[in-house]
């Protein structure tokens, strides 16, 4: 027999043990009782021992089942009363919560032994959705679940204090299914190879050991060769940038005017010089990308001053949406701190930051990606001493449209743009240095 305990008499409803005084009294014949939670695999242990006739009575504390109830099993083979009288109960578990475990869609196979698998047919960075399971294999059903999903081998451990109430932040999300048994959560390749780790939390904070999957794909989406040539402002022009072997431009004393200087025989790459004044930036006379999809975004950037203060804030590459408003755009905040933003057609800021300020006259490589399957924002940027890489969770709702409008280039920035990139589809950490010897010697454009 089961009675029910959670959400009667004054106990939670989410309670995940109790203790009570149970009671056989008028046994019929000689045995035991054992009690379980409900839902689970019933135990060969004895809570109490009696003799036919007898009364006997004893202190339990057992676990409770994912509906709220405890099972009561008479070992004997006459019938017997029962009575339970509950003392107190328990609102979480001492030890953590079992690791979870993660099992894969039958379109990845799993690699014998690991817990790593390829997508069947060979799969695209940035395509495809797979619904993985997570389920708790413990004894207590869990509260919820968070997990990340990152290119490999992904985070080592989850922020503090998330609970089915927050929001998702940085690569994480909560995910918090009725029973606290089982989940299905989509995720689509971030990288060659994608990490999916999951951690279970209890209902007092207690934490499980990761788990971690690990699936790979064979392709990528075609490194972006189409030059969508841009006009500059009026108040600004074309220069050269010298640069090394590898794509990088060497440094400058200033990010005004020819940066090619001093170094005699190099190659030079055609930067876009803005100026900064209102309405004064570079155009395309159509669109790079539709922003309701997935698009990367790179470039190299020399600000003449990052951190302006006030209410300036500086734009690097904008897509224009198909309103005229913004779609998404990387800039540079009043304190000089990179950052991509996208609006959704709710009108919401999905927005993710490089919490670090850059140097005046100073070139720093930013690479930047909207994953609409993963619903993520990706930004990493590089700089002279400085590698910072962020993510954050973006909302679920759609994001504004861009199928009509131009990009620009600069729009209240003061300082040079080099080997601009906006293209569909999402590229991988090797694409975005490989895509810069896409660039010749005479591109006046964006690359797409």
């Amino acid at each position: 027999m089961s009675f029910q305990v959670g959400g009667v008499s004054g106990i939670p409803a989410n309670v995940s043990a109790v203790v009570f005084n149970l009671t056989v009294t008028g046994p019929k014949s000689f045995g035991f009782v054992s009690a379980f939670a409900s839902g689970t695999e019933r135990p060969n242990a004895s809570n109490v021992n009696f003799g036919v006739g007898q009364t006997v009575a004893n202190s339990v504390t057992v676990p409770v089942g994912a509906d709220g109830k405890v099972t009561l099993f008479n070992r004997s083979s006459g019938t017997t009363d029962l009575i339970a009288d509950v003392a107190g109960y328990f609102m979480g578990q001492l030890m953590p919560p079992a690791t979870p475990v993660i099992t894969p869609p039958a379109s990845i196979t799993t690699i014998p032994g690991t817990n790593t698998g390829t997508v069947n047919g060979g799969g695209t960075v940035g395509e495809g959705k797979y619904d993985f399971t997570i389920s708790e294999p413990g004894t207590y059903p869990a509260k919820g679940f968070a997990y990340a999903v990152t290119d490999a081998p992904g985070p080592t451990s989850m922020p503090v204090n998330l609970s089915c109430d927050t929001p998702r932040v940085h690569e994480f999300v909560v995910v918090c299914p009725a029973e606290g048994r089982k989940a299905t959560v989509t995720v689509g390749p971030a990288d060659r190879s994608t990490s999916l780790k999951v951690w279970a939390f209890d209902y007092v904070g207690n934490v499980s050991y990761p788990a971690d999957y690990e699936f790979r794909v064979a392709n990528t989406v075609p490194v972006p060769a189409t030059v969508l040539p841009i006009t500059a402002p009026s108040n600004g022009s074309w220069v050269p940038v010298a640069i090394q072997a590898n794509g990088t431009p060497y440094a400058t004393e200033s990010c005004q005017g020819d940066a090619s200087a001093g170094y005699s025989g190099s190659p030079t790459r055609n930067a876009l010089q803005v100026n900064g004044l209102p309405d004064q930036f570079g155009t395309t006379a159509s669109p790079a990308v539709n922003t309701a999809e997935s698009f990367s975004v790179s470039g190299w950037f020399c600000p003449t001053n990052p951190a302006p203060g006030g209410n300036t804030i500086q734009s690097l590459i904008a897509q224009v949406s198909d309103t005229g408003d913004l779609a998404a755009a990387v800039r540079l905040n009043t304190d000089g701190q990179p950052e991509l933003d996208t609006w959704t057609t709710g009108g919401t800021l999905n927005q993710v930051q490089i919490l670090t300020g850059q140097t005046s006259n100073q070139w720093f490589f930013l690479t930047a990606v909207y994953d609409k399957v993963n619903q993520q924002l990706r930004m990493t940027v590089s700089s002279a001493g400085y590698s910072g890489t962020w993510t954050t969770a973006a909302a679920t709702q759609t994001h504004l449209p861009s199928t009509t409008q131009p990009v620009r280039l600069g729009e209240g920035f003061k300082g040079q743009i080099l080997n601009p990139v906006l293209t569909q589809g999402i590229l991988t950490k090797d694409q975005f240095s490989w895509v810069q010897t896409q660039f010749g010697p005479g591109t006046q454009g964006i690359l797409k």
